[in-house]
């Protein structure tokens, strides 16, 4: 069995399954302010006590992680996490002695909607992940684009508004700063978050014509999110020759969870 793990902006989420079937083990918490990789390691060798395994009883460990990921496993920028230039894929291969994988996020979560999801019968879809900041993925034949350097899943860093908020990423007027779950966290204007959304994923829809859009996060829970409006805005926001593409919810609440369970075979 593998153990997988999602390292989110908020919360830290461990499971024991193959990333198809229910998970036999899970553990969520929210992520200690500040925490460092040694205190990762820490926490992960706690979970595993508390199970009762050791890390020889585990096939491997899959990370999602919600951070800019190279594709030796180096964790290159977390601004959420507060890391950068962290070797964790060596540094969970070290501490553990098992086989370990770690890829950004959202990657994660698209390769689980390609392989297993609401991705499996399109030739393209965009797999949108919005919680403490707002993440994508663009799924193309089954495969999910990296980008040049790996960078390829910030369409919360999209520029919808010139000159308005300032956005922990250092620019101002991005979509993270809008429409996530940390921007409305205290309520904020609805109205403005939906708006911002629709903008970005109207300009994406125009850009790749994807026939689907897969949407998941927490922040789907949260007062000012409204699939319906939303759908209604797009056409006004893209192209209009588009092929309008699917707009859906992801059909698991852990995509990203299962996707890091499956980055093991995948690497393999």
């Amino acid at each position: 069995m593998n153990l997988a793990i999602d390292l989110g902006g908020t919360r830290i989420r461990l499971a024991l399954g193959d990333g198809a079937g229910p998970f036999r083990r899970e553990h969520h918490q929210r992520r200690p302010d500040g925490m460092t990789p040694p205190a990762f390691l820490a926490l992960v060798e706690s979970v595993l006590a508390a199970w009762g395994l050791r890390p020889a009883d585990l096939g491997g460990i899959g990370i999602s992680a919600a951070a800019v990921v190279d594709r030796d496993g180096r964790v290159v920028r977390a601004e959420n996490i507060g890391w950068s230039d962290v070797p964790l894929r060596a540094l969970i291969a070290e501490a553990f002695g098992r086989p370990a994988a770690v890829d950004t996020d959202v990657f994660c979560g698209a390769l689980y909607e390609a392989r297993l999801g609401q991705a499996r019968t399109s030739r393209s879809a965009l797999y949108v992940a919005v919680g403490t900041g707002i993440g994508h993925a663009l799924i193309l034949d089954g495969r999910v684009w990296r980008g040049a350097s790996g960078a390829a899943n910030a369409i919360g860093h999209m520029v919808v508004r010139p000159g308005g908020r300032r956005c922990y990423c250092g620019n101002a007027g991005c979509l993270c700063a809008f429409a996530s779950g940390l921007a409305n966290e205290a309520g904020g204007d609805g109205d403005r978050a939906l708006q911002a959304l629709a903008q970005a994923l109207g300009a994406a829809a125009t850009l790749i014509e994807p026939e689907r859009i897969i949407l998941t996060g927490g922040a789907l829970n949260q007062a000012w999110f409204d699939l319906a409006r939303l759908e209604a805005l797009l056409p006004r926001l893209s192209y209009p020759g588009l092929a309008r593409p699917d707009l859906v919810h992801s059909s698991v609440a852990d995509p990203n969870l299962r996707g890091a369970a499956l980055l093991l075979k995948e690497t393999a």
